[in-house]
């Protein structure tokens, strides 16, 4: 189980008033709904066995909504953190992702005749107030419960004069952090620092040792350039039964650090994006789905395309060739065959004819290469069942295979060949950080004219730092539309 799953467990217990107040909330949303909808009280209005049975299949639904958004999204994160605003965001959003799950559900098991629209209207309105306010009760309630108890850890902080100002700043983040700083304390203390962000400026090292012995401290920060001197203020302050803290790292909102254990020491992994597992299981699932149809898709395609590629081209008719994968794992990649046998070959000399200038990628027009491309139309176009395949992306289906396999998404970074990534700068892998997709934003974005391959990487890095479900969806649907229009493909 990885640190996500660990997460993702924890917060069914770490949570679980919040959960149970959503539930009770949630379920008093809809009474009401049928009270005020129909004029009475809910248990008089359904007296008929029929309205009775729908009351309490609604009833499952929004459990069931409610379950999936906790299960597949955050809706409790920083709960206790947040300011009034961004609380307000956050129950919005998990409202209306819990909205739209009860109509798909109500949609497809075809219930919309026989459950109230305005019923289910009402119901997500009160919640969404009703939420928001029972939240911030709540809230004040435990934060001042906290406070009664004393849950807060008084922490002392050692450090130079130099760097206590940006340490400061960094520790004290959020309106709720579980610690104050009772005392500061400088390796270079000279009487001329008295007070920093409000908290006093006790002394040196010694000042220090002296005020934990006899004063009120959990725990101390300790952070120097010297690291036998942490080692033996660490050391000291266990003898004293004080939990040490030593700075790693400053937190990147970029990126995603934890401690673990690896092997016999203890790390600090360092993840880019870390995507929330629910999310991965939601994306991987639509690649099944996806990978399945596209399949028998294929299967049809191959039936009508194949003999035609036979008959223009002796040989293969599914073209493989081994690709890079997420991270730089090599697989094996299938595409209905479009260039004649010796493309490979005579890819040396029309390297000049190269419209990615720098050579990361290879584009041309009228690629001669191209089964049946010396045929053209009355526009000088050529019009070979090569062509055909291509413009109308058909080549791309027997990656669909792919995507069953687990090789490739539905929507990722295209991905390169072996010549392609050797060329590759420190930068440009980031492409590969990700599996890689049949489609992805820059091919959606024009890849014909697309002839800069860092846009081609500025491109696919925008796709990996904001990659949602809604936006693998938003490209999938352009990339249809694109298809069927001929845009960008050639």
């Amino acid at each position: 189980m990885d640190e996500m799953e660990l997460k993702r467990n924890k917060t069914w217990v770490k949570h679980f008033d919040f959960i149970f107040i959503d539930f009770i909330v949630l379920q008093l949303s809809y009474l009401l709904a049928n009270m005020i909808r129909y004029r009475t009280s809910t248990l008089s209005g359904l007296k008929y066995g029929a309205r009775l049975s729908i009351y309490n299949n609604e009833v499952i639904f929004l459990t069931v909504c409610l379950i999936a958004s906790i299960t597949f999204g955050e809706p409790y994160k920083n709960v206790l953190k947040n300011s009034k605003y961004l609380e307000l965001v956050r129950t919005f959003m998990h409202t209306v992702k819990m909205a739209m799950l009860n109509i798909a559900i109500i949609y497809f098991l075809q219930l919309g005749d026989d459950i109230s629209r305005l019923v289910i209207l009402i119901t997500w309105g009160i919640y969404f107030v009703l939420e928001y306010i029972a939240r911030q009760i709540h809230k004040t309630v435990l934060r001042k419960k906290l406070k009664h108890y004393g849950s807060k850890r008084a922490m002392i902080v050692y450090t130079s004069s130099s760097n206590i100002k940006r340490l400061m700043k960094n520790l004290v983040t959020k309106e709720y952090v579980g610690y104050f700083i009772s005392a500061i304390f400088l390796s270079d203390y000279d009487g001329s620092i008295n007070e920093v962000d409000g908290v006093k400026v006790l002394g040196n090292e010694d000042d220090m040792i002296e005020y934990a012995s006899h004063n009120w401290v959990d725990s101390a920060l300790v952070t120097t350039h010297d690291r036998k001197k942490n080692t033996y203020l660490r050391d000291l302050f266990d003898v004293m039964g004080i939990t040490t803290h030593t700075i790693i790292s400053t937190v990147d909102p970029h990126h995603n650090e934890h401690i673990q254990k690896l092997g016999n020491y203890i790390v600090s992994s360092n993840t880019y994006r870390s995507i929330p597992v629910g999310q991965k299981i939601l994306k991987r699932a639509v690649d099944i789905v996806g990978g399945i149809v596209g399949c028998i898709a294929t299967g049809i395609i191959i039936l009508i395309v194949g003999p035609m590629i036979y008959m223009k081209s002796p040989g293969p008719i599914i073209f493989s060739q081994k690709r890079v994968g997420k991270n730089g794992k090599l697989f094996t990649m299938y595409k209905f065959r479009s260039m004649y046998m010796d493309a490979e070959d005579r890819k040396k000399e029309l390297m000049k004819q190269n419209k990615i200038s720098d050579g990361m990628m290879f584009k041309m027009e009228d690629d001669p290469r191209i089964i049946g491309s010396e045929k053209k139309d009355k526009n000088g176009k050529p019009k070979g069942i090569g062509n055909f395949i291509r413009n109308t992306s058909l080549d791309e289906f027997p990656q669909f295979f792919n995507v069953l396999k687990g090789d490739m998404s539905l929507v990722g970074t295209r991905p390169p060949t072996i010549d392609e990534w050797n060329k590759y700068s420190p930068h440009h892998r980031k492409r590969m950080a990700i599996r890689p997709g049949i489609t992805g934003l820059w091919q959606v974005s024009g890849r014909s004219n697309i002839t800069d391959f860092e846009e081609v990487v500025r491109l696919d890095s925008e796709y990996i730092d904001n990659w949602t479900i809604s936006e693998d969806i938003h490209i999938i649907i352009k990339t249809f539309t694109s298809v069927l229009a001929h845009e960008g493909a050639s």
